[in-house]
């Protein structure tokens, strides 16, 4: 018997693209309660919002609902298929494994996230004087 992800899969998407509870429950017409509850597993979607979910995030439907790794979806998809919006208003497009990385970011606590950053900052700074 399939178990059902769709809660754990509807946060790491949502954290994936930077996205807040009140920005996918306004795209969806919904409120944000709704969707609190949804990502919490306190209430399942109906099958229309399910569907809306799927849509909205761009991955099939059957693996919104039961796949354990929605990163692996988004490392299956096809080449530059995922974007990321900066804080400036452009995008940044990004290919599966770029997308998955940047998920696996996301979802470290935020003082890793700030040594990868420096970790980054440092090689940049050490490729440029070479």
């Amino acid at each position: 018997m399939y178990q059902f992800h769709i809660a754990q899969n509807l946060k790491r998407l949502r954290t994936f693209y930077s996205y807040r509870q009140q920005d996918v429950s306004d795209e969806l017409n919904i409120s944000r309660q709704a969707y609190s509850n949804y990502e919490r597993g306190t209430r399942l979607p109906d099958l229309e919002t399910v569907t809306k979910l799927a849509q909205f995030y761009h991955i099939p439907l059957d693996r919104l609902v039961y796949a354990k790794d929605p990163a692996g979806v988004i490392a299956e998809s096809s080449p530059y298929g995922h974007t990321a919006l900066t804080p400036v208003g452009s995008t940044i497009r990004m290919n599966g494994p770029d997308a998955k990385m940047f998920l696996t970011f996301k979802q470290l606590p935020e003082s890793v996230q700030k040594e990868v950053r420096e970790f980054i900052k440092f090689k940049k700074d050490q490729q440029e004087k070479s």
